[in-house]
């Protein structure tokens, strides 16, 4: 039997739409963020390299690297799983299998991965820095806004997801 409180709760969920509703677009995001710590490195040079040439060249390459095989995998593993991947769909299903298991936001973790490995690559302090303001603004901006979506379309389970899975490590 259902309460008159859930039953208006049921309805208040009506009004929704069936997607996150983020403030803005992830990979766009990136992209805006990209040009801007390149763009610093650029105006404001910073006078002491981050790391040796070769060490920032191979361990920047490897993150890089890294972080595209993640997003990949992350986003096959979604597609498979029955899941959308852009955030103004609505999902249908909660992807718990591979890079999920161990991460709750691979793709976002790609990024800010892809933004640092760049960084070290570039031996830029300002990209790294730039790392840092994605994942405040994912978190922020997307994936608390995805959580709060994904807890009212799948309730308990995405409830007991999120308590066995990190949001980002």
């Amino acid at each position: 039997m259902v309460n008159k409180d859930e039953q208006e709760h049921e309805h208040d969920n009506d009004n929704l739409p069936d997607h996150a509703g983020v403030a803005f677009h992830p990979p766009l995001m990136l992209g805006i963020l990209l040009a801007a710590g390149f763009g610093l490195r650029a105006l404001v040079p910073l006078p002491i390299p981050l790391l040796p040439e070769g060490i920032a060249s191979i361990g920047g390459s490897a993150v890089v690297v890294v972080a595209f095989v993640l997003a990949i995998w992350a986003a096959r593993t979604m597609r498979a799983g029955g899941a959308s991947i852009p955030t103004n769909e609505p999902t249908d299903a909660i992807v718990s299998a591979g890079p999920y298991g161990f991460s709750r936001n691979p793709i976002y973790l790609a990024m800010v991965m892809l933004l640092v490995g760049i960084g070290v690559w570039a031996n830029s302090l300002w990209l790294i820095g730039m790392a840092v303001v994605d994942a405040i603004l994912l978190s922020w901006g997307v994936i608390s806004r995805e959580e709060a979506y994904l807890r009212r379309k799948f309730g308990a389970e995405y409830s007991a997801y999120t308590e066995r899975t990190r949001r980002w490590l």
